[in-house]
């Protein structure tokens, strides 16, 4: 190589790693268009909230921090701790002193003592009918009585960061029937609604319309969510509703907690407190729901894709929560992301695409194209990337990095380079893909996207652009040019922005606590100073 291309690419890499730097340096910019703030519609209610169900923002709400009373939609979180602790598959006996003394203020069915019913049955008639006989039935067959259920109740909005949250109850008694630590807000109910949507169990149960049990009584119950039943219209042209829960009391008003899908995976929860009606609540939410999806169709507010059964498992890594929001993840019609399915084809160059900026490559529409369905090996995938992003290893390397690898005998030269480039770039996110022949699973794929982002900066820098002679092959090969203006990355800097905008909200109030508490300290020792200087000494008598 010449002593000008050596420039040319010295200066090549020094303009990167300026680029770099300058992008790092960036403010954080919302990907949603910026038409100015959202106005809320107002409502005649004591409260609501619209959250986007994917990310869990709230995209607008009338007085959605104020103390309201949730009324039965508490018995979400009773499923929730219920289906945690218990055993879903497990039958429980009913109890006279706990169907014949239901929680006051609440509807009991009347389901019968001493009958077994089955987990199912009785979280069927609590979320559907509202059964409070059957909510506390369950909770006392899971916990042993009432009052643990709604320890564990509290517990749970602990770990949820739930600050305004409290029960005292299963059901959702509040200060109408003398219970009074039962209360919440309109945002904190939508966020154990995003939870409690995020369990399959409980999804599916609120998605039905009735239910029949299977065991113990025959008993046939309507579900009280007007839309499912169809005694309340909305648009199904635009979104379905998919569930949730309902509730009443005289201080909670007519409480309804909807969660809705539109036709292309974006879900929305409404939780609306009503002071009107039934028929004004569920009229409200059907506007409410109007407004949102036309807001979003005009660009105005950013929904995220459903993804729910990954919203609150840790075990599948924090990437998956934290990029939810890129729209990326391949998922079911549901909303299920499925990560131990193979990953077709298209949807591995979906989440590169909206991860990596790859968007109109054309090896990657012709990845695709071949066949869109078709599942990905290790193999493949590191094939494709060598397509992306060419590397050349020498022999010895090759070999010494395949050594201890799988399925590896027959490959070609060239495949053996492009693997064992893959497996030295650190894009192997297990130890399942040291096999060539291994089917790639939908959270490898992403583990593996997210890898990527990164790798496209050591790349950049380690494979100036231009044209390079290979000695493996004595062959020419064009670097392709890297770009800096990742999806992913703004998401990570603007995540990171919002961390430490947490963080040093919690350090101002930590600090303006210690100095509130150092404060109530010196006051307490001048008033012990004082009065020992006023107290006469022994022997003496005190001024009159």
């Amino acid at each position: 190589m010449n002593t000008n291309s050596k420039g040319y690419f010295g200066k090549r890499t020094l303009l990167f790693i300026l680029l770099a730097l300058v992008l790092l340096a960036m403010p954080v910019q919302s990907q949603a268009k910026k038409k100015g703030k959202i106005k809320a519609p107002k409502k005649e209610c004591h409260s609501y909230v619209v959250m986007d169900a994917g990310s869990g923002k709230v995209l607008f709400g009338q007085d959605e921090n104020k103390q309201i009373y949730p009324a039965s939609t508490a018995k979400l979180m009773t499923a929730i701790v219920c289906i945690e602790n218990g055993d879903v598959d497990s039958k429980i006996k009913t109890e006279a002193d706990i169907v014949g003394t239901t929680t006051p203020g609440t509807y009991a069915l009347g389901i019968a003592s001493g009958v077994k019913f089955t987990f199912k049955d009785l979280l069927h008639l609590s979320l559907l009918s509202s059964a409070s006989d059957a909510t506390d039935s369950l909770a006392a067959g899971v916990f042993g009585s009432e009052k643990a259920c709604a320890e564990a109740m509290n517990k749970k909005c602990k770990e949820l960061g739930l600050k305004k949250t409290s029960f005292d109850n299963p059901v959702g008694s509040d200060i109408g029937a003398g219970f009074n630590e039962t209360y919440s807000t309109a945002t904190e109910m939508a966020k154990i609604t995003r939870y409690a949507m995020a369990v399959p169990l409980i999804r599916s149960t609120v998605a039905k319309s009735s239910y029949t049990t299977t065991s113990g009584q025959d008993l046939t119950v309507n579900t009280t969510n007007w839309f499912l039943r169809g005694m309340a219209w909305y648009d199904d042209d635009t979104y379905d509703i998919i569930g949730s829960k309902s509730g009443t009391t005289n201080a909670a008003g007519h409480v309804f907690i909807a969660t809705a899908m539109d036709h292309k995976g974006h879900e929305v929860i409404c939780a609306y407190f009503g002071n009107v009606s039934k028929e004004s609540t569920f009229a409200s939410i059907r506007s409410l729901y109007k407004y949102t999806f036309d807001q979003y169709k005009k660009g105005n507010i950013e929904l995220s894709c459903s993804n729910y059964d990954i919203r609150n498992k840790k075990k599948l890594g924090g990437v998956y929560n934290e990029y939810a929001s890129l729209n990326c993840f391949p998922q079911n019609k549901s909303g299920r992301f499925e990560p131990k399915k193979p990953v077709t084809r298209k949807e591995l160059a979906k989440m590169m695409r909206g991860i990596n900026e790859l968007k109109g490559d054309k090896t990657l529409k012709r990845f695709v194209t071949i066949n869109a369905g078709g599942k990905v090996s290790t193999l493949r995938l590191a094939g494709l990337v060598q397509e992306l992003f060419p590397n050349f290893l020498n022999d010895e390397e090759i070999e010494g990095i395949l050594a201890d690898c799988r399925n590896v005998e027959n490959l070609t030269a060239e495949e053996k380079n492009a693997y064992a480039s893959f497996l030295k770039a650190g894009l192997a996110v297990d130890g399942s893909m040291k096999d060539a022949g291994q089917v790639v699973t939908r959270k490898q794929a992403l583990l593996f996207a997210d890898l990527l982002s990164a790798y496209q900066f050591r790349y950049a820098f380690s494979h100036p652009v231009g044209q390079v002679k290979e000695a493996a092959d004595g062959g020419m090969i064009t670097y392709p040019v890297v770009t800096f203006t990742s999806k992913w990355d703004k998401a990570l800097k603007k995540q990171a922005a919002e961390i430490q905008k947490e963080k040093e909200k919690a350090a101002k109030e930590a600090a303006e606590e210690a100095a509130k508490e150092a404060a109530e300290e010196a006051s307490e020792v001048t008033s012990e100073e004082v009065a020992t200087t006023e107290k006469p000494a022994e022997g003496t008598t005190a001024a009159k």
